[in-house]
């Protein structure tokens, strides 16, 4: 019996047909699977983000609505846009940390862009839009007094009033020496017996709370340094939130009219060029009675602040690191400062929220 086998294979162009549908259906599931993964990755970071800032903002809403002020002339709040990290004792330097030259931008005449123009409605307002804005290498450093619950479990809460503190610091999240800095908005929140004793009154140069030791704990004279490394008690300070990395606000008088309309005055940041009583457009000194006050010009008490935050989502908070670290080579056509910023945008989300404050008398 005789058997004949089919010795005939795939040809040469057989082959190249199967190879080209391979690697077609191959692309198309690659790009697939990074569509996928690149919207997983920022729904993540979105949700990280979003829970970060719903936090943040609570508390400081909760703060703001628990303030409260005297008639006796004193700076009952205070805000400062940081230039700089000098506020900071404790602020971890670095070649490549956030730099002071081009987070700054308040008003038009703060940034200009590549090609040396602005926005026409940047021009118009003389400020950036909010979410664009840039609020200094240190962030706002916000000052008030208020009521509001104590945030230390272990803190006996006698419901009086104390004065809170909001700024950024770049430090460690351990005490540990390898523990890498984040930039961190650390809430301060001194006792209601140093707050007494210090005699409600934040102005930066006659204020009792102007003269601060460095690296010291909460005592009345010291309500700069958001960092407590004292072992005799517990800390008052906390650490809100990690990566963020600008932390701003706008203050707001509202100005009523005969028809009950009235509209919101901007006090600060100022941008008008008008004297808000400590010199400097990015210094806010509030008092509930300016005209009883010795300090200057001061601005009344804002009756509404606008907060924002931009925080860095997981992969931007690596991607900053390992730049700060020099493990990331800087583009053609970008300085150093620039591509920080670059990065920073890139990978982070803006949150605002509109506070309207309702400070009670004591």
């Amino acid at each position: 019996m005789t058997f004949k086998f089919n010795s005939k294979g795939f040809t040469l162009l057989e082959l190249l047909v199967a190879v080209s549908v391979t690697g077609l259906l191959a692309v198309l599931l690659l790009n697939i699977t990074t569509q996928v993964v690149t919207t997983q990755t920022k729904a993540t970071g979105d949700l990280e983000t979003n829970q970060a800032a719903q936090f943040i903002l609570d508390r400081i809403q909760e703060d703001l609505q628990c303030a409260v002020y005297r008639n006796d002339g004193n700076v009952w709040l205070a805000a400062t846009i940081l230039e700089d990290t000098e506020n900071s004792s404790v602020w971890e330097p670095d070649e490549r940390s956030k730099p002071d030259t081009v987070s700054l931008r308040v008003t038009a005449d703060d940034w200009k862009g590549p090609d040396g123009e602005v926005d026409e409605i940047v021009v118009a307002n003389n400020q950036w839009p909010l979410i664009d804005s840039r609020f200094g290498v240190g962030g706002t450093w916000l000052r008030f007094f208020s009521q509001a619950p104590e945030l230390d479990p272990n803190a006996e809460n006698t419901g009086g009033v104390r004065a809170i503190g909001y700024q950024i610091v770049r430090y460690g999240l351990t005490g540990s020496e390898t523990s890498k800095p984040r930039y961190q908005l650390f809430r301060s929140d001194v006792t209601a017996k140093d707050t007494f004793e210090a005699g409600y009154d934040l102005d930066p140069t006659n204020g009792a709370y102007g003269a601060a030791a460095a690296d010291g704990v909460r005592v009345p004279k010291n309500v700069i340094t958001p960092i407590f490394n004292d072992s005799t008690g517990p800390s008052t300070d906390f650490s809100l939130a990690a990566n963020i990395i600008d932390f701003g606000i706008r203050a707001y008088l509202i100005d009523e009219n005969d028809e009950g309309t009235g509209h919101l005055r901007q006090i600060f940041p100022d941008v008008n060029d008008s004297s808000s009583g400590s010199g400097s457009d990015y210094e806010l000194l509030s008092t509930s009675n300016p005209a009883a006050s010795s300090i200057g010009s001061p601005h009344a008490f804002p009756e509404v602040v606008d907060v924002m935050v931009r925080i860095l989502t997981t992969e931007g908070a690596s991607a900053i690191s390992a730049f700060e670290e020099g493990l990331i080579p800087v583009p053609d056509g970008f300085s150093e400062d620039e591509y920080w910023w670059e990065l920073a945008e890139g990978n982070s989300e803006v949150y605002v929220r509109r506070i309207r404050v309702l400070p009670s008398g004591i």
